[in-house]
């Protein structure tokens, strides 16, 4: 590439404006009296500029400043593919722009000392042997306008200026560029990043920028981190050394989004990046059309755009696909390597990366989480542990943002689980399936021979207060996830097709937040299916079919419950991995929930009879708990330990809520605590 020579730019840019000066006197144009000094540029100051600019413009005279921007001129007219003319007009521009006494010069040939920008009418005069032709440089689609290197403005006094009148300068950017600047371009800095690229290698990424044509290339993915390694990837195999970032995701109204990819474009040739365009596919028509246009057109010497879904780029396209577990291990590892760890955190973290499915960028912002958890505790001397780390990892998985979802709290433990042996070991065996999926599918090759997802469904059924609500709010505890609760009474719609949007909306967040799910009364929407005898019930079929597909696909832990199981249509019934029963309470077990449920800050009178209650009364854990925190209140209002006649009074109180009747067969000698 050979230099431009912008001193002999500066020495002809003198030249051309005594040339002016000498046109502007043969007119015999008048000039001010001596007390209007400073409101005119009178002939003997103009004299001095020229002789002045002369002496500076001479071999070895040019300013430093605008003697080191031959260089980037050249390279950009060489980029951008300008003519001559176009080339010399912005010479001038910068010549005049970095010289004070050049602009007085120029609002002397122009005989307005206001004017200190040249019109388009005196560039087409200087640079174009024909003036006319000349104008179409100055129109949106020539070099100097597509690529934001001039700015035409409208002139303060005259509304819709001519174009012939419209004075015109460099564009900030282009003449920051040419002074050696590198900030990014003013008009795009809040929606575009420039980083430098990675040194990051990826085997699986098989592509040859160098033989794209154009160089054009979509990225289909939703791991953004992984993303911007495949384009610092893309970029050095380039030979480029930086990634510029430029994001459509947030709307705006200016610039448009046209302007905004015409810049973007300019910048990644200026700064030798490759250009990572994100949010194309989220603009409306026609503003998505026309930058899809320009796609195949830009100067960028490597553009990547990268979408979720379909893009609106039809040529050549890659999938990002989303780390799988042993990455997701790998990249846990990565982030942690010297993060200092609490003794077994580092055996955590082949759980951790199957339970939570999370992108490179995510992980990395939860290993920072823990961190931070760390050193607040124990500034000195911080050890990240495996609370810290499932923290870390739950608070970078995307919340449930739907009405349609509540999150459950999880203080229970498995020895508040009050259940007996068979059901507790099942829901056991959930928690090894969740736990071991990896291994299961992955390294045992499970994966590729079932064509369903690889999550885990399991069907608690029995009646209220039985412990099923409980028992997911345990497993999430055992396995450091998030459980939320769906009532399926309030999903299911009377309106056609409004239950599937409802049931899209929970799973397209709960993909995200690596949650179980917890459907409450399944028999809403999973009873037997009844005969299709008019358009409600074709549809309410439909709904049933559509929330099995989507559970099936679902990659997590879903969890449905039931009062009434035989309600369930057997279809249903063989897609869930596991269908545990909790049975009402036997005495044994009956006993134990009294006792537990029972705070041991608790005051009780020596009359408390644990074992008549267990032994007299056949009802739910739920229940008992209703009735432990009733006698409580009770106690509290008159003052006195919880004693056995409180615990009959709420027991009553109780049964008045179940509709039963209060016998003197079942109160025996506490009946007496009633009258």
């Amino acid at each position: 590439m050979t230099d431009f020579d912008l001193p002999a730019a500066f020495r002809a840019a003198t030249t051309l404006l005594e040339g002016e000066v000498q046109r502007l006197r043969a007119r015999g144009v008048p000039v001010g009296e001596d007390d209007l000094r400073g409101l005119y540029v009178s002939d003997q100051e103009a004299d001095r500029i020229l002789a002045s600019e002369a002496r500076a413009a001479a071999p070895g005279g040019a300013p430093a400043l605008v003697a080191a921007c031959g260089e980037r001129l050249a390279r950009a007219a060489q980029l951008m593919c300008l003519p001559p003319e176009d080339t010399a007009a912005a010479a001038f521009l910068l010549t005049v722009e970095t010289s004070p006494d050049l602009e007085r010069l120029v609002s002397y040939v122009q005989d307005d000392v206001s004017r200190r920008r040249p019109r388009v009418e005196v560039l087409l005069r200087l640079f174009w042997d024909d003036p006319v032709a000349g104008q179409d440089a100055f129109d949106r689609d020539g070099p100097l306008r597509r690529f934001h290197l001039v700015d035409l403005r409208e002139d303060p006094g005259q509304p819709s200026t001519p174009l012939l009148a419209m004075p015109a300068c460099l564009d900030p950017r282009f003449s920051r560029y040419l002074l050696g600047g590198r900030a990014i371009d003013p008009a795009i800095a809040a929606r575009a990043t420039l980083a430098p690229v990675g040194a990051e290698e990826d085997a699986t990424v098989g592509v040859d920028p160098a033989k794209l044509n154009p160089p054009v290339l979509g990225l289909r993915g939703s791991d953004l981190a992984r993303m911007r390694r495949v384009a610092g990837l893309l970029g050095r195999r380039a030979g480029l050394g930086q990634v510029l970032e430029v994001s459509f995701l947030a709307p705006s109204a200016e610039p448009a989004p046209r302007e905004i990819f015409e810049r973007a474009a300019r910048e990644a040739a200026l700064s030798d990046a490759v250009l990572l365009v994100r949010g194309l596919e989220t603009l409306e028509p026609p503003a998505k059309d026309h930058v899809a246009d320009l796609l195949p057109v830009s100067i960028a010497p490597l553009t990547l755009v990268a979408s979720e879904g379909e893009g609106p780029w039809m040529g050549a396209t890659i999938e990002v696909p989303s780390p799988d577990t042993d990455e997701r291990l790998a990249e846990w590892r990565r982030v942690l390597a010297d993060v200092p760890l609490a003794a077994g955190a580092a055996g955590a973290l082949e759980a951790l990366a199957g339970k939570f499915r999370l992108d490179t960028g995510a992980i990395a912002a939860a290993a920072e989480t823990a961190l931070g958890a760390a050193i607040a505790r124990d500034a000195a001397s911080p050890l990240v542990t495996i609370d810290d780390l499932y923290a870390g990892a739950r608070a970078r998985s995307a919340p449930i943002l739907s009405s349609l979802a509540q999150k459950v709290a999880r203080f229970k433990t498995w020895d508040d689980l009050i259940l007996e042996p068979d059901p507790l070991a099942q829901l056991r065996e959930v928690c090894a399936m969740v736990e071991h999926r990896h291994q299961v599918y992955d390294s045992w090759g499970f994966g590729k021979k079932l064509a369903n997802g690889m999550g885990v469904v399991a069907l608690f059924a029995g009646q209220s207060g039985t412990g099923k609500t409980m028992a997911a709010g345990v497993i999430a505890g055992e396995l450091g996830l998030d459980l939320y609760r769906i009532d399926l009474s309030g999903v299911v719609s009377k309106y056609i097709g409004e239950t599937e949007k409802n049931l899209s909306a929970i799973f397209r967040d709960a993909s995200l937040s690596n949650a179980i799910l917890f459907f409450d009364e399944a028999d809403a929407l999973f009873g037997k299916r009844s005969e299709v005898r008019d358009a409600h019930d074709r549809y309410a079929n439909i709904e049933t079919a559509y929330l099995l597909q989507q559970i099936e696909e679902y990659s997590g832990l879903c969890i449905l419950s039931t009062n009434l199981k035989m309600n369930l249509d057997e279809a249903f019934l063989r897609r869930m991995h596991f269908v545990i029963d909790f049975p009402m309470p036997e005495e044994p077990y009956r006993l134990r929930i009294w006792q537990t449920t029972m705070p041991p800050e608790v005051p009780l009178g020596p009359d408390v009879d644990f074992q008549f209650l267990a032994r007299q009364f056949r009802i739910s854990g739920g229940n008992i708990r209703n009735i432990v925190l009733a006698a409580a209140f009770l106690a509290a209002r008159d003052g006195t330990p919880v004693g056995m006649s409180h615990l009959i009074r709420a027991t009553r109180r109780e049964f008045q809520k179940l509709g039963r009747m209060v016998t003197a067969a079942e109160f025996g000698e506490h009946m007496a605590h009633l009258e």
